[in-house]
């Protein structure tokens, strides 16, 4: 159970999208949409590809400028900020293809991670936490970035968002390209910023079997709206959600309420 379950956030804290709507030059991407994401809870987002998924999070993060609507974390108006006065007040996007900077140390892109953050001097604790977090990149501090495996990339993209210390995280389609090991590492370390460190999680996620097994709400998206939202058990219920947009074929229904199925069992 995630701590979002057991232990409420605060009201104005972690992440509000209110009636946000983004364009690209004169071509508007996303439809008045709302989304919430409390301390200690994970909303995943899915949706087939342009359904405004990424331009979402770039709105939330300042880099795309909505062309209305609202955006606060912890309470404080963002919208119009700029990317790095927002990651100052507590939101890291974790971009999609990881983006890591490939000719850079591990341990180098960690501390440009922790940048903002430097003049607290608790950059030991964050490292600390981190490396906790993702123990395999602790053995490779001092190697290039760019040769670590697609997994280790992801994982090092993941560490550098937390060592700005944030209380609402961002992460678009981290499971992109792993093999199945790696992606249950990814959605166990999502499950653990959540519960352990009650941080507000917005996943975006192509692969909806793994977005189900952690998400504590599901967004459908869809041509830059949303659709249709509620818990993964309410959504791999609903024929009509699981047919137009969580993959209409048997198997891929099967797999998704394979996924609800032990807490379908376990109802009285």
């Amino acid at each position: 159970m995630s701590a979002a379950a057991t232990k409420p956030g605060t009201a104005d804290g972690g992440l509000r999208v209110e009636g946000l709507r983004a364009a690209y030059d004169r071509l508007e991407v996303l439809h008045d949409v709302d989304v919430t994401v409390r301390p200690g809870e994970l909303v995943a987002i899915v949706g087939a590809n342009g359904a405004g998924k990424s331009t979402l999070l770039r709105s939330v993060s300042g880099l795309l400028r909505p062309a209305a609507g609202r955006v606060t974390v912890n309470g404080a108006d963002v919208t119009r900020l700029g990317a790095e006065q927002i990651a100052a007040r507590g939101l890291s996007h974790v971009p999609e293809n990881r983006l890591v900077f490939p000719s850079l140390t591990v341990e180098d892109n960690l501390a440009l991670g922790g940048w903002l953050r430097m003049r607290d001097k608790k950059y030991p604790v964050r490292r600390a936490a981190a490396l906790e977090l993702f123990p395999r990149l602790a053995e490779r501090l001092d190697l290039q970035a760019g040769a670590l495996s697609g997994g280790e990339q992801q994982m090092l993209a993941m560490a550098r968002a937390l060592m700005a210390e944030p209380s609402v995280i961002v992460l678009d389609e981290p499971s992109l390209g792993l093999a199945p090991k790696v992606v249950g590492e990814i959605v166990a370390a999502l499950a653990q910023l959540r519960d352990d460190r009650g941080l507000a999680v917005l996943l975006v996620e192509q692969n909806v079997r793994a977005a189900f097994l952690v998400a504590d709400r599901v967004v459908v998206m869809d041509r830059g709206r949303v659709v249709a939202e509620g818990t993964p058990k309410e959504l791999a219920r609903d024929d009509r959600v699981r047919r137009a947009y969580l993959g209409g074929g048997s198997t891929s229904s099967s797999a998704i309420l394979d996924v609800v199925e032990p807490q379908t069992k376990e109802e009285p």
